[in-house]
């Protein structure tokens, strides 16, 4: 049974205001920070040697007020725990699966569609289905909501166009690429949609520039300094907090390379990142880009495929940020002080598109809130607030989405 009939439908939005105001000891070291890397020109190259101290961020440094949203729980809304996607007025969950299967199970079952609900959880329609037929995909590797336009773009693994949807759910037109986009990121802004692709040797172009008609604008070529093997193991980011659509890729085996920015109007990539690592201390790595800052880690852990199962490989990351304008940088972690101080994973890529957003299931978000509540620092009105949360928390309830907007 449900704990909180009288909550289906209805959001629980809290401003959870715990920290927020405080100044601790590590941003205030922050703002003294040394000088880690050098500009030439536009491009900002960090020296790794120069990181020396750790400093714990609280994510009120980085995102305003958390909200906590309970989603519609009716039967043909609930969704699975994959990510979601914020704009001004909509969540867009998209398309997953029962991760509590097993490793078959899990490839052989058929994934829900990408769900559109509004701010408050208010469920609004499935957008696409699953399937081969107009409209339809199995999975989606990027999306975007574009309001004012009233569309929804979504891009399956390995297709040659770009999905569009009404707000509403309607299947429209889709755009044709000139390439099948293997894992592809994009932007559309007003009559045109630029595209970045994995640079293989297959595709001539890594990037491009189109109108919504198809037509080709101008062309990246993939050049052998951007050029990588043929093997699915490699990723592809845009965070896209910037004017400028942001590019870097995730290298197996990895190399020095660069964040990028694309300048759609000439057809260019323009290197703004990248790291000095020396031959010896080269390890598999990620570059993201915020408003005020780059950051990424010397180091990951590698999860590979065989096939029929996964294992892990290399070392534990070690995290870095790097302040754009004065060049200061450290070693960092996040803690959601928000939620008394919980310590934060792979805290260069929990914010997209202008949020920070968490996608959690009733269990878990009952056992986050219970290691919450166990905090000394939290105030009396957001405990009790936390309180009443974690007891309203059905296990048949729908999923729940935490999310803060990023700090410009």
């Amino acid at each position: 049974m449900k704990k909180n009939k009288s909550l289906v439908g209805i959001s629980l939005l809290f401003a959870l205001l715990v920290m927020g105001c405080a100044k601790s000891k590590d941003v205030t070291y922050w703002e003294n920070a040394p000088v880690v890397a050098e500009r030439s020109g536009e491009l900002i190259t960090l020296d790794p040697a120069l990181l020396k101290d750790t400093i714990v961020f609280p994510l009120s440094f980085f995102a305003e007020e958390l909200q906590i949203v309970k989603l519609d729980d009716r039967e043909d809304a609930f969704v699975y725990p994959s990510a979601v996607l914020l704009s001004d007025n909509y969540i867009l969950v998209q398309s997953g699966r029962n991760n509590n299967l097993s490793f078959e199970e899990w490839q052989a079952s058929v994934p829900m569609p990408c769900r559109l609900f509004d701010k408050t959880g208010k469920y609004i329609t499935d957008i696409g289905s699953i399937g081969q037929g107009p409209g339809e995909y199995n999975d989606i590797y990027a999306m975007q909501i574009d309001e004012a336009a009233d569309r929804i773009y979504l891009l399956p693994w390995q297709s040659d166009k770009l999905l569009v949807y009404s707000l509403k759910g309607e299947v429209l037109e889709p755009i044709r690429l000139p390439y099948r986009a293997n894992k592809g990121v994009f932007r559309v802004e007003g009559d045109r949609v630029t595209m970045a692709v994995l640079p293989f040797p297959q595709i001539p172009s890594v990037a491009w520039t189109q109108t919504l008609d198809g037509k080709v604008l101008n062309e990246i070529p993939v050049t052998e300094a951007l050029a990588m093997e043929f093997d699915f193991s490699n990723e592809i980011s845009s965070y896209q907090h910037a004017e400028r659509m942001d590019l870097s890729f995730w290298y197996w085996p990895t190399r020095i390379d660069t964040l990028y920015h694309i300048d759609a109007d000439q057809g260019q990539l323009i290197p703004r990142f990248t790291v000095k690592f020396k031959e010896n201390k080269l390890e598999p790595h990620s570059y993201a880009e915020w408003p005020n800052y780059y950051a990424g880690n010397t180091s990951t852990i590698v999860t590979i495929s065989d096939g029929n199962s996964l294992r892990q490989e290399g070392e534990k990351p070690a995290y870095y940020i790097v302040d754009k304008e004065t060049l200061r940088g450290a070693f960092f972690r996040v803690v959601n002080d928000y939620m008394g101080g919980e310590d934060m994973d792979w805290p260069f890529m929990l914010f997209e598109k202008g949020y920070y957003a968490r996608n959690m299931d009733p269990g878990n978000l009952e056992e986050w809130l219970e290691k919450a509540l166990k905090s000394k620092t939290m105030s009396d009105a957001v405990r009790e607030r936390l309180t009443t949360l974690r007891q309203s928390i059905g296990p048949d309830d729908n999923n729940y989405v935490v999310y803060a907007r990023m700090k410009r």
